[in-house]
């Protein structure tokens, strides 16, 4: 996510403290839980993937 000086100062006029704090673990946690879908969907494709060669080479 990217901020500005602006943009973090209004934010910061406008958010509480915990407000913020919040803000930045819920960021935090989006961010892990969209890594780990990705890594989710490479292993997905991976199991496919290996499948369909044993398959293949039936």
């Amino acid at each position: 996510m990217i901020h500005t000086q602006s943009t973090d100062k209004t934010l910061n006029g406008v958010l509480t403290q915990e407000q913020d704090a919040l803000l930045d673990l819920y960021l935090q946690n989006l961010d892990n839980f969209l890594e780990n879908q990705k890594a989710a969907e490479r292993i997905q494709v991976e199991i496919e993937t290996m499948h369909l060669k044993k398959i293949l080479s039936e």
